[in-house]
Protein backbone atom coordinates (compact mmCIF):
# COMPACT_ATOMS: atom_id res chain seq x y z
CA UNK A 1 0.00 0.00 0.00
CA UNK A 2 1.27 3.33 -1.23
CA UNK A 3 1.84 5.98 1.54
CA UNK A 4 0.27 9.04 1.56
CA UNK A 5 2.78 12.06 1.85
CA UNK A 6 0.89 15.47 2.47
CA UNK A 7 2.16 18.76 0.93
CA UNK A 8 2.58 21.79 2.34
CA UNK A 9 0.38 23.24 1.13
CA UNK A 10 -3.08 23.88 2.07
CA UNK A 11 -6.19 25.52 0.38
CA UNK A 12 -9.28 27.39 1.96
CA UNK A 13 -12.08 26.48 0.06
CA UNK A 14 -14.11 29.62 0.37
CA UNK A 15 -11.65 32.11 -0.12
CA UNK A 16 -9.35 30.09 -2.53
CA UNK A 17 -5.98 31.84 -0.38
CA UNK A 18 -2.78 29.23 -0.02
CA UNK A 19 -1.22 28.52 3.24
CA UNK A 20 1.41 26.74 5.22
CA UNK A 21 0.61 25.22 8.64
CA UNK A 22 3.79 26.79 10.81
CA UNK A 23 2.61 24.93 14.33
CA UNK A 24 0.37 23.21 16.00
CA UNK A 25 -0.26 24.62 19.67
CA UNK A 26 -3.08 25.22 22.40
CA UNK A 27 -4.97 27.85 23.51
CA UNK A 28 -4.25 29.56 26.90
CA UNK A 29 -7.94 29.06 28.42
CA UNK A 30 -9.16 25.95 27.35
CA UNK A 31 -6.27 23.96 26.25
CA UNK A 32 -8.11 23.31 22.77
CA UNK A 33 -6.13 22.38 20.22
CA UNK A 34 -5.16 24.46 17.33
CA UNK A 35 -3.74 25.12 13.97
CA UNK A 36 -1.28 27.95 13.13
CA UNK A 37 -0.92 28.43 9.93
CA UNK A 38 0.65 31.58 7.06
CA UNK A 39 -0.34 32.84 4.47
CA UNK A 40 1.57 32.67 0.96
CA UNK A 41 -0.07 35.48 -0.31
CA UNK A 42 0.88 38.30 2.28
CA UNK A 43 2.76 36.28 5.38
CA UNK A 44 -0.31 36.97 7.44
CA UNK A 45 -0.40 34.74 10.62
CA UNK A 46 -3.35 32.89 11.61
CA UNK A 47 -4.87 31.12 14.28
CA UNK A 48 -7.73 28.58 14.31
CA UNK A 49 -9.13 25.28 16.38
CA UNK A 50 -7.47 21.91 14.71
CA UNK A 51 -10.99 20.75 14.66
CA UNK A 52 -11.87 23.77 12.26
CA UNK A 53 -8.82 23.40 10.18
CA UNK A 54 -9.90 19.32 9.53
CA UNK A 55 -13.57 19.83 9.24
CA UNK A 56 -12.91 20.27 5.25
CA UNK A 57 -12.75 24.11 5.15
CA UNK A 58 -9.04 23.80 4.13
CA UNK A 59 -8.07 21.09 1.43
CA UNK A 60 -4.14 20.08 1.14
CA UNK A 61 -3.41 20.41 -2.58
CA UNK A 62 0.14 19.31 -4.35
CA UNK A 63 2.45 21.65 -4.91
CA UNK A 64 2.39 21.40 -8.27
CA UNK A 65 -1.14 22.26 -8.85
CA UNK A 66 -0.25 26.35 -7.13
CA UNK A 67 0.18 28.44 -10.16
CA UNK A 68 -0.92 31.89 -8.22
CA UNK A 69 -0.98 32.35 -4.63
CA UNK A 70 -3.37 35.29 -4.54
CA UNK A 71 -6.76 34.53 -2.81
CA UNK A 72 -9.20 33.86 -5.81
CA UNK A 73 -10.99 37.63 -5.75
CA UNK A 74 -7.79 39.09 -5.96
CA UNK A 75 -6.67 37.08 -8.78
CA UNK A 76 -7.30 38.70 -12.36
Amino acid sequence: MAHFQQSEIWQHVASGGLYTVIAHGQREDDLTPVTIYKSLWDGAIWVRPTSEFEDGRFINIAVDEVTDCRPEGQRT
